[in-house]
C-alpha cells in the first residue's frame, strides 16, 4: 500500500460514516449550498414551498434553510453509542481528621471526641457511605495512633449514623519501617465481635525489611474478613504487591487497590498538565496489571479536587475526599477547607452533574468492595 492509499485509509476509518473526512466536508458543503441556492431561487421567484421566518433586517445574503433531514445527516449527535465508563456506582470515602496539625494552622481539624465523631456522622450524611479515621488525642489535640481511641471514635460515630463502611487504619509502627498488622486488627476484632470497627484495613508499601510482616499481615487480615486495601503510592508498589496477588497471598475477591496521587510519598501531581497525564497513566497501569479490581482513588495536596474530579470522570470505584490529605480547596487560591463534610457535598455534586450515581447504602457498598460484615450492628 502506497503512502497516499494508507492515508486515504485512515482517512475513513476516522471520518463519519465510514467515508473520508474530506469527502465529508464536501457532502455537508454541497448540501449547505443547495439549500442556499434553494432559498435564493425561491426569494428571487416569489415561489415559497414553506413559509419561512423573515428577520426583520435584511441580510447581505439570503437565508439558508436546512430541513430536519439534512439536519440528521450532517449532525446526528442522537445516534452516538452511550460511553460506558461512568456507569458504575461510586462509593465516596471521608478521610478525617487525618494527621495534619490543627487548631489556628487548620481549624478544620475536629479535637473533642464528640467533635470528631459528629464531623464523621456529618460526612456521611453528606454522602459518604465509607470513613478512614486517625483518631485525636482529645487532651493534646494531636493525632494518635490507638485501636482503643479508634475505637471510642468510632463508636460514637455509630451511635450517630447507626452504619457505614470503616476502612481504618489498624497498623501498629515496630520500627525500621517494619509494621505489625495483626496486634492492633485483633484488638479491634475481639472488641466489635467481629470486623465492625475494621471491615477493610489499608496496607501500605514496603520496603523488602517488611515484607514478611506484611505477608503476615495479610494472612491474618483475610482469615478474619477484614479486605485489605492494598495502597499504590508509585509503580514500585504495584511491583512489591503483584507477588503477593500472583502466590495467592491476596486472595478474596475483589482485590481492593487503591492509586494514590499528591498525597504522602505517592506519585506528585503539582505541575499542570503533566498531573493530569500522570493520573490517566497511573490508572490506566493499574487496571492493565490488576484487572476486574475494585479501583480506589486516593488524591491529596494542591491538585486534590480536580484529580479527583479525574477518577470521578475515568470511572473508578471509590474516591476519598476530606481533610486528611488536603488543606487548600482550590490549586490555585488560598482558601482553607473548612469542614471535611463540605469536601464530601462538593463530591457528591461533582458525581451528580456528571450521572455518577452515589451509594448510599453501607450494605451495596460492603458488596461492591467484597466485604463481609461479621459484626452484629445495634
Amino acid at each position: 500500500m502506497t503512502e497516499e492509499e494508507s492515508k486515504k485509509e485512515n482517512s475513513k476509518e476516522e471520518g463519519f460514516g465510514q467515508i473520508s473526512r474530506r469527502d465529508f466536508t464536501i457532502a455537508s458543503m454541497a448540501i449547505l449550498s443547495a439549500g442556499a441556492r434553494l432559498g435564493y431561487g425561491q426569494s428571487q421567484s416569489g415561489v415559497q414551498t414553506q413559509s419561512y421566518y423573515q428577520p426583520k433586517l435584511k441580510a447581505t445574503l439570503p437565508p439558508v434553510p436546512v430541513t430536519p433531514e439534512q439536519a440528521q445527516a450532517l449532525f446526528p449527535v442522537d445516534k452516538a453509542p452511550r460511553i460506558p465508563t461512568m456507569d458504575r456506582p461510586l462509593v465516596i470515602l471521608c478521610s478525617c481528621p487525618g494527621w495534619q496539625v490543627g487548631g489556628k494552622h487548620y481549624p478544620a481539624v475536629p479535637i473533642s471526641i464528640e467533635a470528631q465523631a459528629q464531623e464523621l456522622a456529618d460526612s456521611v450524611k453528606a454522602g459518604a457511605v465509607a470513613i478512614h479515621v486517625h483518631p485525636r488525642d482529645p487532651n493534646t489535640g494531636n493525632a494518635m495512633i490507638s485501636g482503643a481511641l479508634l475505637k471510642e471514635v468510632l463508636d460514637r460515630t455509630f451511635e450517630k449514623v447507626g452504619d457505614c463502611v470503616t476502612f481504618s487504619h489498624t497498623w501498629y509502627p515496630k520500627g525500621n519501617g517494619v509494621l505489625d498488622y495483626v496486634t492492633e486488627t485483633k484488638d479491634l476484632l475481639e472488641w466489635g465481635q467481629g470486623n465492625k470497627y475494621c471491615q477493610g484495613s489499608v496496607v501500605l508499601p514496603f520496603q523488602a525489611a517488611g515484607k514478611a510482616e506484611v505477608e503476615k499481615g495479610l494472612k491474618f487480615l483475610e482469615a478474619n474478613d477484614v479486605k485489605p486495601l492494598i495502597e499504590f503510592y508509585d509503580t514500585s508498589a504495584q511491583t512489591h504487591f503483584k507477588e503477593f496477588f500472583d502466590n495467592g497471598v491476596i486472595s478474596s475477591k475483589p482485590w481492593n487497590v487503591i492509586v494514590n496521587l499528591g498525597k504522602h510519598d505517592a506519585t506528585a501531581i503539582h505541575q499542570d498538565p503533566g498531573s493530569y497525564l500522570n493520573a490517566i497513566a497511573n490508572l490506566d497501569i493499574v487496571k492493565k496489571t490488576f484487572p476486574d479490581s475494585i479501583y480506589g482513588w486516593r488524591t491529596g495536596g494542591r491538585n486534590w479536587l480536580p484529580i479527583a474530579v479525574m477518577g470521578i470522570m475515568m470511572g473508578v470505584d471509590s474516591v476519598q475526599c476530606g481533610i486528611e490529605d488536603a488543606y487548600w480547596r482550590w490549586p490555585q487560591r488560598d482558601e482553607l477547607i473548612p469542614k471535611a463534610s463540605e469536601s464530601v457535598k462538593w463530591i457528591v455534586e461533582v458525581a451528580n452533574i456528571l450521572g455518577r450515581r452515589v451509594v448510599t447504602d453501607p450494605n451495596e457498598a460492603r458488596k461492591i468492595c467484597g466485604i463481609k460484615l461479621t459484626s452484629k450492628l445495634a
